[in-house]
C-alpha cells in the first residue's frame, strides 16, 4: 500500500510540475517520458505528440466532473467557447482551441478523454449488379418464404432514400432525417436491407417485409437511445466512413454502451473502401493494406464490421482490412458488394433482420440478443480468403440461409458464465461431415478511450471430444505489426483480444462432443454469452436448389460450399426434371475448391435439375425452374382500356399476371394467352408484371411496369413525318401491336376535313412507311384512324409538313413587321442565295445560307413590300413577295 501511495505521489508531482510549464506556454511535459504517456493515453491519435496530419479547432472532450471542468476551462482556455453537451453521455464539444490547448485539455485532472470532433461522412460507393445468390439470400426466400422481417424496423442511417419507391411501399416510419434531400445511395441501400421486389424481383431485399426508417450521419455518434426504442429500430445499417482511423474513442464507447443498454440493437458497420491504404496513427501506421477501418466507431466491439467480396469469391482490393489498433479481428464477415462495403454492409443487415425474424417465430415474439444475431452470421459463414479466419475476410463470406437455419433448427444457447465457471453444452456430431463450426459472441462492458486493450470482460472457448478427451481451442491470428505476420496463416489459441472467438474440427468423428465456455476474468463477475453451431456437409449446394429460378439461354453462375479445401474435381450433369432420359453431362473436371462454375442452359421454360457427382457420391439440386425473363409491354390505353402483352415462352404452359396490392405484388389473374387487357375502372393499381408457368411452378417475374409512364396511347407509339420540309411526303408510323385492331387508315385533311386516303394492311407487323402520291404545295396534314374489333374507332395525333416541289416558295409571316425574322422554306436544304429587293427593283440585302428552312433578319429595312429571291445551287430560281409592316 504504501508502494503504491508512494508512485501515485510520484506520477502527480511530476504531472503537476509537467503542467505548470505547459500552462505556462512550454511544452516542458514532453521531455517527461511518464507524463507524456499519461497525456497521450488520454487524447486521440490525430491529437498526439508529434502527430499534426489533422488540424482541428473544435475538440470534444469527456469529462469525470461536468462542474469543475467547465470552472477550469474559464480559467485555462479563456480564448476558446464554454464547453457545450453533446449527445454523448459526460462528453462536451469545446471550439476555438488550439494545438497547445489540446496538452493543457489532457493534463486537466478533470478530464479522462480528448476526441476529435464529427467528421463528414462519406458513402462508400453505390449500388452496382447486386446477386443475392452469393450470399444465399435467394436460397432462403425460396426454403423460408414465411421468414421476411416482417414486424421489424431497420433505420439507414446516411442520407435519405426515396419515401416514394414502389419497393418501400406503405413499410416506411417517419423521422426527422427525411426533411433532408434523398440520394440514389440511400435507396439502394435502403433496397438491399428491405425491398419489397415491387420493380422486379432484384429488387427484393433480404428482410422485404420489414419497416424502414432513416438517421443522419451527420452526427457520427448513436443516436438517442429512446428514439430508437421509440421507433421499435432492431438493426441499423451504416454504409459510410470518415477516412482510416483505428483507435478505440468516444464514438467506440458509445456504441458499445448503446448495445448494452439495447440488447437486442445491432448496429452493422461497411468495413471502408480504403483496403489500399495504410493507417497513419497506432501501432499499424504505415502497414499498407491494413488496419485501415474508416472510422473510430467501426473499432467497436459489440457491433458487426463487414468487408466486401466480388462475384468470384474474392476480398475485393479496395475493401478495409484489420486489425484493430489491439489486435482484435475486423472486418468479421464478408458479403457480395461489387460496388465496395457499402452494399455489403446491407445485405448483412438485412440477414441480421432475417434471423430476428426466425428467433421471434419460435419465441413468442421476443427478439433475439444482438450477440446471437452476430454468433449466428459469423458462424454460417463460408471461409474465404486465407483459411479460416483473417483480417481481409474475416469468418468468411455471410451466407443467410445458414444463418437463419442455424436458428430454427434450435443450434444455439444463450446463458451466462461466472468468473472462474465453466458452462457446457453438449452436441452430437452425425457421421459424414465435413466439419464442425462453432463461434462464441459476447456482448462486451463499454472499454475505456485510450487503453492499450479494449475488450473488458474476458471468455474463453474450447471444444472437446468426450470419448478421445481431445479438445481443440479457438482460432487467432498474429497481431505483430509487420506484414508477412499479418498475412500468417491463423493457429489456434487461447484469444485475450476478441469478444469473439471460432473454433472448427475438420472431418470430425462421429459422437459426443463438449462445448465448453469458461470465464477467464470478468469485471462484474458475470457475463451473458452466445454460442451457435453447425455440421457442414462435404459438398452443399448454395445455387441452384429446390425451387429456384434459373434464366433460359443465358450463362448462369452455379455456386456451392466446400467446408474442407481439397483439390478435388467433380463431374456437373443436368437432365429435365421427371425425365426417363438419363442424366447428361454438362462439365467435367469442375474444381469444387473455386466453388463455382458457370454453365449454359436451354433456351426453355421447363422443370429442371443438376446433379454433382464427387467419386461415388451425388448431390442434386432438387428441381427448379428453367424459364426466360418476359419482356412485358403495354399494348394500348384506348379511352378505358388497357391491354399488356409479352413474347410467348416456349414450353410455358400458362402465364400469371401480377398487380402492386397494397405493398407488395399480387397474383392478379391466369392467361394462356400472351395479352392481357383490361378496364382501368377495374383496377385502381398502375403496375403489373407476368411470369411464365410450368405445371403450376412459376418461373421468372418481369419487370414491373407503370402503364401510365410507357409512352403508349390507344395503339400507336408513334406517327411522325420523315422530313418537316420535303419533295416527298414521307411518314413512318409505328403502333405497339394489331391485336383486336379491325383495320387502319390513313387520312388526310382536305378542304378542313379529314378524309381517308388509303388503307393500311393489318397483319404482324407494327412498323410502316407511308406514302401521300398526290401532296399540295404547300403544308399538308395527316393522322390515322384504328377501328377495333369492338367497332370502337380512335385517332392519332395529327401531323404535317410541307411538300415542296421545285417552284415552290413559302415565306413567312407575311405580313411580318419590320425588324422580325423571316422564314423562307423552299425544296433546296443547301446553301441558297437569298436576295431581297425593295418595291423599285434595288437589291437591299444578300444572305448565303442551307437548310430546309432559311432564316433571315430585317432589322434596318423600312416597311413596304420587297420581293424575295432564292437561288439554288443547281441553278433553280424561285420568288415571292412579302409586305413588312
Amino acid at each position: 500500500m504504501r508502494k503504491s501511495y508512494t508512485r501515485f505521489t510520484f506520477l502527480y508531482s511530476v504531472l503537476a510540475f509537467a503542467c505548470s510549464f505547459c500552462l505556462a506556454g512550454q511544452p516542458a511535459w514532453a521531455q517527461i517520458p511518464s507524463a507524456r504517456t499519461v497525456v497521450n493515453s488520454k487524447l486521440a491519435p490525430a491529437l498526439r505528440t508529434g502527430n499534426r496530419s489533422h488540424v482541428h479547432t473544435a475538440l470534444r472532450v469527456q469529462v469525470k466532473d461536468a462542474a469543475a471542468f467547465k470552472k477550469w476551462a474559464t480559467q485555462y482556455l479563456p480564448a476558446a467557447s464554454d464547453p457545450v453537451s453533446t449527445t454523448l453521455p459526460a462528453v462536451y464539444l469545446v471550439k476555438g482551441v488550439t494545438a497547445g490547448d489540446v496538452q493543457k485539455l489532457a493534463l486537466c485532472p478533470w478530464v479522462t478523454y480528448v476526441d476529435v470532433p464529427n467528421r463528414r461522412a462519406q458513402e462508400e460507393s453505390y449500388l452496382q449488379n447486386a446477386d443475392f445468390r452469393v450470399n444465399r439470400v435467394t436460397a432462403l426466400h425460396s426454403l423460408f418464404p414465411d421468414i421476411h422481417g416482417k414486424g421489424l424496423t431497420v433505420s439507414v442511417k446516411e442520407q435519405p432514400f426515396d419515401t416514394t419507391d414502389i419497393d418501400f411501399k406503405a413499410r416506411v416510419k417517419s423521422s426527422a432525417a427525411f426533411q433532408k434531400t434523398v440520394t440514389p445511395h440511400a435507396t439502394a441501400m435502403a433496397t438491399l436491407v428491405a425491398g419489397a421486389g415491387n420493380t422486379a424481383e432484384a429488387s427484393r431485399g433480404v428482410a422485404w417485409q420489414s419497416s424502414l426508417t432513416s438517421s443522419d450521419f451527420t452526427n457520427l455518434a448513436p443516436d438517442d437511445t429512446e428514439e430508437l426504442k421509440r421507433q421499435q429500430v432492431s438493426v441499423q445499417n451504416h454504409s459510410y466512413g470518415v477516412g482510416v482511423e483505428n483507435y478505440y474513442g468516444l464514438e467506440s464507447q458509445a456504441y458499445d454502451r448503446q448495445s448494452l443498454q439495447m440488447p437486442t440493437l445491432l448496429h452493422v458497420f461497411s468495413s471502408g473502401n480504403s483496403g489500399n491504404k495504410a493507417a497513419t496513427e497506432g501501432p499499424y501506421a504505415s502497414t499498407s493494406g491494413f488496419a485501415n477501418l474508416t472510422g473510430q466507431f467501426k473499432v467497436s466491439k459489440n457491433t458487426l464490421s463487414v468487408g466486401a467480396i466480388d462475384t468470384s469469391g474474392q476480398v475485393s482490393i479496395l475493401s478495409s482490412r484489420g486489425p484493430t489498433y489491439d489486435g482484435r479481428i475486423k472486418p468479421e464477415v464478408v458479403a457480395f458488394g461489387e460496388a465496395g462495403t457499402s452494399e455489403a454492409a446491407s445485405v448483412v443487415s438485412g440477414i441480421a433482420l432475417v434471423v430476428q425474424d426466425a428467433y421471434r417465430k419460435q419465441n413468442n415474439g421476443a427478439l433475439p440478443p444482438s450477440e446471437l444475431v452476430k454468433a449466428a452470421i459469423i458462424n454460417a459463414a463460408d471461409d474465404k480468403g486465407a483459411p479460416q479466419v483473417d483480417y481481409a475476410a474475416g469468418f468468411g463470406n455471410a451466407d443467410a440461409l445458414g444463418a437463419v437455419q442455424a436458428i430454427v433448427e434450435r443450434r444455439y444457447a444463450s446463458t451466462q458464465v461466472s468468473q472462474g465457471a465453466t458452462q457446457s453444452i453438449r452436441l452430437t456430431v452425425p457421421k459424414g461431415m465435413g466439419q464442425v463450426k462453432v463461434t462464441l459472441v459476447w456482448s462486451d462492458k463499454e472499454g475505456t478511450p485510450g487503453t492499450d486493450k479494449a475488450l473488458v470482460n474476458d471468455l474463453d472457448l474450447v471444444i472437446k471430444e468426450t470419448a478421445a478427451n481431445r479438445q481443440w481451442l479457438p482460432w487467432g491470428l498474429s497481431v505483430y505489426a509487420h506484414k508477412d505476420s499479418l498475412q500468417a496463416p491463423a493457429r489456434r489459441k487461447a484469444d485475450h483480444l476478441n469478444n469473439v472467438e471460432q473454433v472448427t474440427i475438420a472431418q470430425p468423428a462421429a459422437g459426443e462432443y463438449e462445448i465448453q465456455v469458461t470465464g477467464y476474468q470478468l469485471e462484474g463477475g458475470q457475463q451473458s454469452f452466445s454460442v451457435v453451431y453447425e455440421y457442414e456437409k462435404a459438398f452443399t449446394w448454395a445455387y441452384p436448389f429446390k425451387d429456384s429460378h434459373l434464366e433460359a439461354g443465358q450463362t448462369s453462375r452455379l455456386r456451392w460450399f466446400t467446408p474442407v479445401k481439397s483439390g478435388a474435381t467433380a463431374t456437373l450433369e443436368f437432365r429435365y426434371a421427371g425425365s426417363a432420359e438419363p442424366w447428361q453431362t454438362l462439365k467435367e473436371g469442375v474444381m469444387l475448391d473455386q466453388e463455382a462454375v458457370d454453365v449454359a442452359l436451354p433456351d426453355t421454360t421447363a422443370l429442371a435439375e443438376l446433379r454433382m457427382v464427387i467419386g461415388a457420391a451425388t448431390y442434386e439440386t432438387g428441381t427448379f425452374m428453367l424459364s426466360p425473363m418476359l419482356a412485358l409491354q403495354v399494348g394500348y390505353q384506348c379511352g378505358d382500356e388497357v391491354m399488356f402483352f409479352w413474347p410467348s415462352a416456349p414450353g410455358a404452359e400458362a402465364y400469371q399476371v401480377y398487380v402492386l396490392g397494397n405493398q407488395f405484388m399480387e397474383p392478379l389473374a391466369q392467361t394462356r394467352d400472351t395479352v392481357f387487357a383490361f378496364r382501368k375502372s377495374q383496377y385502381q393499381a398502375v403496375q403489373y408484371a407476368v411470369a411464365p408457368m410450368v405445371q403450376v411452378k412459376l418461373g421468372a417475374r418481369s419487370f414491373t411496369k407503370d402503364y401510365t409512364l410507357q409512352p403508349v396511347g390507344c395503339y400507336v407509339t408513334s406517327f411522325l413525318p420523315k422530313y418537316f420540309v420535303s419533295d416527298t411526303v414521307l411518314l413512318d408510323l409505328q403502333i405497339s401491336t394489331s391485336y383486336g385492331l379491325a383495320a387502319m387508315y390513313l387520312e388526310k385533311r382536305i378542304d378542313g376535313e379529314f378524309k381517308v386516303m388509303q388503307p393500311i394492311a393489318l397483319g404482324s407487323k407494327t412498323d410502316f412507311a407511308l406514302q401521300d402520291l398526290a401532296p399540295a404545295a404547300g403544308w399538308n396534314e395527316y393522322r390515322v384512324k384504328l377501328v377495333t374489333q369492338s367497332g370502337a374507332t380512335f385517332y392519332s395525333q395529327a401531323e404535317g409538313l410541307f411538300y415542296t416541289p421545285d417552284s415552290f416558295i413559302q415565306v413567312y409571316p407575311n405580313p411580318v413587321l419590320a425588324g422580325q425574322d423571316l422564314q423562307i422554306i423552299t425544296n433546296s436544304s443547301d446553301i441558297n442565295t437569298i436576295f431581297i429587293y425593295d418595291q423599285v427593283g434595288r437589291l437591299v440585302r444578300e444572305y448565303a445560307q442551307d437548310g430546309a428552312i432559311k432564316v433571315i433578319e430585317t432589322k434596318g429595312l423600312r416597311p413596304g413590300a420587297y420581293f424575295i429571291k432564292v437561288l439554288s445551287p443547281s441553278g433553280n430560281l424561285t420568288q415571292a413577295k412579302v409586305i413588312l409592316l
